[in-house]
């Protein structure tokens, strides 16, 4: 019996989906959150339109993707112990998720979070 290959097309995944990817496993990283949503995105949301402030997901001319994310950390935390950490986590989540490459992933530390 030989094995014929068929062709079912191309799987194509939206920027949104990997910034919904991205969200979910910021919040599961403790000490660490995403910026508040300003006032538009919560507009955008009455309406049924997914917006993460503070994730960027940029696709180059071949088609390579890179990560930007702004988050804030607790006080206390290790700021570069935990930005290796948040790069960590994201590959991981990504690789497993959606299963491409990231080029980069730029971590920005926005601010220090008390409480």
């Amino acid at each position: 019996m030989s094995e014929e290959k068929l062709d079912l097309g191309a799987v194509q995944v939206h920027k949104k989906v990997i910034e919904e990817v991205v969200a979910t496993a910021i919040s599961e990283i403790d000490g660490v959150s995403l910026p508040k949503a300003d006032f538009s995105t919560k507009v955008m949301k009455l309406f049924g339109q997914k917006s993460f402030p503070g994730i960027n997901v940029k696709v180059d001319e071949k088609g390579q993707a890179s990560l930007e994310v702004k988050v804030y950390v607790r006080y206390g935390m290790n700021i570069p112990n935990t930005g290796v950490k948040i790069q960590d986590a994201l590959k991981q989540a990504i690789e497993k998720t959606v299963d491409i490459q990231l080029k980069d992933i730029d971590v920005n530390v926005q601010g220090v979070e008390r409480g």
